[in-house]
């Protein structure tokens, strides 16, 4: 599958809240890195779990691509923008969950993606704006 199709089935499948459409894209040993979480999620099963955590935090949660897919070998990389109103509650890494806030997010993403051979991403790094996204929820003062 060419970048650009990896890329439109993933935020396709996100939007429609399609679990395994979405990471059957990724390999089982998936790394991701995330500026919101403490260290690498490890696994599709626990990028699965993060997906699902999002999608009940931000039930109106909506990708969407802002640009160009850029790939160069096994690198993949693309703007995304995503939209969302914090409007469930919000696991922390504790294991304690932030109540509501009702606060809505906007914000643009960098995500670059590292493929294997047969084409599942073998790792994701996506670079945003943490600090302004806590702010806004109150995370941080």
């Amino acid at each position: 599958m060419s970048p650009e199709d990896l890329v439109r089935r993933a935020i396709a499948a996100f939007n429609r809240r399609d679990l395994a459409g979405y990471t059957e894209l990724f390999s089982p040993d998936v790394v991701v890195h995330d500026p919101s979480f403490p260290g690498p999620t490890r696994g599709r099963a626990a990028l699965a779990r993060i997906i699902v955590g999002t999608w009940r935090s931000f039930s109106d949660v909506h990708w969407g691509r802002d640009g160009p897919v850029v790939a160069d070998g096994d690198m993949v990389a693309f703007a995304l923008r995503f939209d969302m109103t914090q409007d469930g509650p919000l696991p922390m890494p504790d294991g304690t969950e932030f109540e509501a806030t009702g606060q809505r997010i906007s914000c643009a993403s960098a995500v670059f993606w590292r493929r294997d051979d047969v084409g599942l991403v073998v790792e994701e790094r996506s670079y945003f704006d943490a600090t302004a996204v806590a702010l806004r929820l109150g995370l941080v003062g």
